[in-house]
């Protein structure tokens, strides 16, 4: 890449002498940069501003311009920038429904067709702002990941085909995220099969649609105050259905309708973070602000919102086409507006331009932001209206000069006819060379004291006009007119107006587009002390002369501040693996619940250099909460080593073998872990003499439902799972295990746990 500085400030030299340094440290400032950090797209930004202006003072436009276009090429990179965006675009092209790939493809489709510096310093900032994107949508990805692969483990001993296709999505879903690919979709469709399984797990009491009961009734007349005694078939069975699986919340117990309510909430918020951040821009809608309220109290409050959800989302794609249909006719109006402006085409080309890119952005899919299209029509419109104005000025100017010199005698009579010869689009050069000529027979003609009045009140206007001229780089035009007045010659100060409200229009324009820019890159910075700044940016757009260089100079300090925070992520994460590795062998539900957020640590450290604020922040979140349970882990670790060291010798001999990984296969030793609070008897069927009461008193029952399973087995063809008696508040397990037959009594609210935990 050239040394965009040098060139420039070279170029620039012979031209603008020692003020060359003085723009280029100007411009430096109002990008918020050092001269090593100046990009081509950067010198490109200068070169059509600031560097233009100032050189319009000093040469004459066309050598201005031709000047300017030489240092374009010569800074622009050396081909490889389109096809830097067009490699960009088909990395990217998969995500069809994200707005800046819709922004992109329009910008590639215009760049084909004619190269613009600042259209391609946009497209490497998309290009950046979708590399942050994937990141953060990738680390979501991993943590949706976890999840499921949690999920499945709890649920795989269902077996069935729901669990079989969330094997499948899960595994397509693993491919995908290995490659470095978002598949939103799979994820989607994933969870949704996850919460359908676990909310079955969790639930004792689940019906499918079409299977009918098979009722047991184990006394002749069940008591009016008990439940009847209900045998479902295996969940294994159960699971084999199609279609969605109904859960009867009235017939669960309070906990475990806690249990399921909880695990919807806790979707639902999940995908209303999804919309939320889909839609960002429409939240503030009438038509969705009141129920995106609704919505957010009732999750608040731990409450399911159904329906309302679907309704929001609803809305929300209401709202979007709504939206668009507005941006579309807006665009429609200022097309038809700019068309009937009396400009020359080549004033009106560059808007015609980029309305025509901001109606493929909408085409495309994308949000094209239209404030600086129409601050720059309401430009070309004061432009038109100053045109008409300066035309019907220089008119007045002429009627009151030939009045003036027909008064003067006939030593003006050559001047006046010439003035009076003088068609309206010569005006302006014309008068000049007559005010000038004028000025020279008042003085040949002894009339000096007419004279230095006219001087005298030239110079007092042009001293007002000075601290304008500087603020907008135009010191040359003032220099030329007090040169004038020195040789006593009248300068054009009527002209020199209206150069410098030409050029502080032209100012706010480019300034606006630059903080139109600068506004796309706050808004990256959300909860990351972007709101300042966006602040502030709409403020700056009140001033008649936005100043973009605060506003350059404080992204530049997120900037620092977000590579701080990698830093500090970054320690964070390595002492937390390492605190974690040594505890990794630590059993507990505080080290089950540390599990699933492993994996997604160790991708977040993989992929911390690449994340943007809202992905530091997911990470520090996940982070937070790892560190709390780790902590809570390192505490068990302690009381457990405290515990061991109090046990004396013989004793923890004697007490090995409790946790013998591998006891005798139906032998009571290998029960230990099945015992859950809740849990009142086990035993093996075949050992009746073992049998904890009150199942010892029940054997020949047992052995009679056993039989009746087994029949039950063989006509279908097929081995059943776990099965289950519900008896009112309790529920009766019986279940092959080790070759042998299980038989559990428990509490009806343990259920789902033990069944997870009576998994292979």
């Amino acid at each position: 890449m050239p040394d965009v500085y040098g060139v420039i400030l070279e170029a620039l030299r012979p031209h603008l002498g020692p003020r060359a340094e003085v723009v280029m440290e100007e411009g430096l400032k109002r990008l918020g940069k050092h001269p090593h950090e100046l990009t081509p797209e950067d010198g490109a930004f200068l070169l059509k501003g600031l560097v233009y202006r100032e050189l319009q003072a000093r040469l004459s436009p066309q050598e201005a311009k031709r000047l300017v276009e030489g240092l374009l090429e010569r800074i622009s990179p050396a081909g490889g920038s389109l096809e830097e965006l067009e490699k960009g675009l088909k990395r990217f092209g998969l995500y069809v429904d994200w707005p800046e790939v819709a922004r992109l493809r329009a910008l590639v489709n215009r760049l084909r067709q004619e190269p613009d510096p600042r259209l391609l310093r946009e497209g490497k900032e998309l290009l950046a702002a979708l590399e942050e994107k994937l990141e953060e949508a990738l680390l979501r990805q991993a943590k949706d990941l976890a999840h499921l692969e949690e999920t499945l483990e709890r649920v795989r001993h269902l077996g069935g085909p729901k669990v079989r296709r969330l094997e499948n999505l899960l595994e397509t879903i693993r491919q995908a995220h290995a490659e470095g690919l978002f598949a939103p979709a799979e994820v989607e469709r994933a969870r949704n099969l996850a919460l359908e399984l676990r909310k079955f797990l969790e639930s004792s009491a689940v019906k499918a649609p079409t299977l009918p009961e098979i009722v047991f009734e184990t006394q002749e007349e069940a008591p009016a105050h008990k439940h009847p005694t209900d045998v479902f078939l295996t969940v294994e069975d159960a699971s084999e259905l199609e279609g969605e699986l109904i859960v009867d919340l009235e017939a669960l117990s309070e906990e475990a309708a806690r249990r399921i309510q909880a695990l919807e909430v806790e979707e639902e918020r999940r995908k209303l973070e999804e919309l939320l951040a889909r839609h960002a821009p429409l939240l503030e809608r009438a038509t969705v602000s009141p129920l995106l309220a609704e919505v957010e109290a009732l999750l608040e409050a731990g409450t399911p919102v159904g329906e309302k959800l679907k309704l929001l989302e609803e809305a929300l794609q209401e709202a979007e086409k709504n939206l668009r249909a507005e941006r579309r006719a807006r665009l429609i109006q200022m097309g038809e507006a700019l068309r009937t402006l009396p400009l020359p085409e080549e004033a009106k080309a560059s808007l015609e331009s980029a309305l025509r890119l901001a109606e493929e952005t909408l085409e495309e899919g994308g949000h094209p932001d239209l404030l600086p299209l129409e601050e720059e029509l309401r430009r070309l419109e004061e432009e038109a209206r100053r045109r008409a104005l300066e035309e019907k000025r220089l008119l007045e100017e002429k009627e009151a000069l030939i009045q003036e010199l027909s008064a003067r005698g006939e030593a003006f009579l050559p001047l006046l006819q010439e003035l009076t010869a003088l068609p309206p689009e010569a005006l302006p050069q014309g008068l000049a060379q007559v005010r000038a000529r004028y000025a020279e027979l008042l003085k040949a003609q002894g009339e000096e004291a007419a004279l230095k009045a006219k001087l005298a009140e030239a110079e007092k206007a042009l001293e007002a006009l000075r601290p304008e001229a500087e603020v907008l780089g135009l010191e040359g035009m003032v220099a030329e007119a007090e040169a004038l007045l020195r040789e006593g010659r009248l300068p054009d100060l009527e002209g020199l107006r209206t150069r410098l409200e030409e050029a502080k229009a032209q100012a706010r324009q480019e300034a606006l587009l630059e903080l139109a820019r600068l506004q796309a890159l706050a808004e990256r910075f959300r909860g990351f002390g972007g709101e300042g700044v966006l602040r502030a940016i709409e403020e700056e757009k009140r001033k008649p002369l936005p100043d973009p260089a605060p506003i350059a100079r404080a992204l530049q300090a997120l900037r620092r501040r977000l590579e701080a925070k990698q830093e500090e992520l970054l320690t964070r994460l390595t002492a937390f693996l390492q605190a974690e590795a040594r505890l990794h062998g630590f059993q507990s539900e505080t080290s089950r619940r540390l599990k699933p957020l492993l994996p997604v640590l160790e991708s977040a450290r993989e992929r911390l250099s690449r994340l943007g604020p809202k992905g530091l922040a997911q990470v520090e979140k996940t982070l937070g909460e790892a560190e709390a349970l780790l902590r809570e882990l390192e505490r068990e670790a302690e009381a457990a080593k405290a515990v061991l060291q109090e046990i004396r010798g013989a004793d923890l001999e004697a007490l090995l073998g409790v946790f013998d990984p591998n006891p005798k296969e139906g032998s009571q030793e290998d029960l230990g872990r099945l015992r859950l609070p809740g849990v009142e008897a086990l035993g093996y069927l075949e050992q009746p003499e073992r049998m904890e009461a009150p199942l010892a008193s029940l054997q020949e029952p047992l052995e009679a439902l056993k039989l009746s399973l087994d029949r039950l087995d063989e006509g279908l063809g097929q081995r059943r799972g776990p099965a289950v008696v519900l008896l009112g508040e309790k529920a009766l397990v019986l279940s092959e295990r080790r070759g042998h037959t299980l038989v559990a009594l428990l509490e009806r609210a343990s259920l789902s746990a033990f069944l997870l935990e009576l998994a292979p």
